[in-house]
């Protein structure tokens, strides 16, 4: 049953994001709900220590480090839920307001910080979504793939494991690298 859902989650997300004939910008507009998708589908399959939550009716905090144009989207997922608890959106400008947060995603305003970012969060139990090249490769854990028009990410396994996240095998599978 969860294959099957993980599958036609994943499967619908990538129908999304095959290119058909419009306009730049609504191209982009999907590109950028399909990747607010997956996120949210990454939540779904992603465990965390226990010790991520204060207790266990709190939110699920997604949150968006710097610009990006991935944020209205990423908004979207505001009130929805995962792992049965509630998902927070919040944006962050610096690191030093990142406080709680269980996914954050970097946006691609941040990639000449790349280093730092990565280092301040070693360890942390915060899953590290990338909108860049090569991500997941310089130690990021979840990194977007754009690739004729068609969304995929590949996945550091080691960055997940020093993070005490677990990631469910089934997502393992679905990226496009596992580094």
């Amino acid at each position: 049953m969860l294959k099957r859902l993980l599958t036609y989650l994943f499967i619908t997300c990538a129908l999304l994001s095959v290119a058909h004939p419009v306009r730049a910008d609504e191209r982009e507009e999907a590109e950028y709900r399909v990747k607010a998708a997956f996120i949210y589908n990454f939540a779904k399959f992603v465990e965390w220590p226990v010790s991520a939550f204060a207790g266990p009716d709190d939110p699920l905090i997604f949150g968006v480090l710097g610009d990006d144009p991935l944020i209205p989207a990423f908004d979207a997922l505001r009130g929805k839920k995962a792992q049965g608890r509630a998902v927070v959106v919040r944006h962050f400008s610096s690191l030093d307001e990142v406080k709680v947060c269980h996914i954050l995603l970097v946006g691609r305003s941040e990639q000449d910080r790349l280093e730092e970012l990565i280092a301040a969060f070693r360890g942390a139990p915060i899953l590290l979504v990338g909108d860049m090249e090569r991500f997941a490769r310089q130690g990021g854990m979840i990194g977007f793939v754009l690739d004729r028009n068609k969304v995929s990410f590949d996945i550091n396994a080691e960055a997940c494991k020093k993070a005490r996240l677990i990631v469910n095998s089934q997502l393992l599978k679905l990226a496009n690298r596992v580094y």
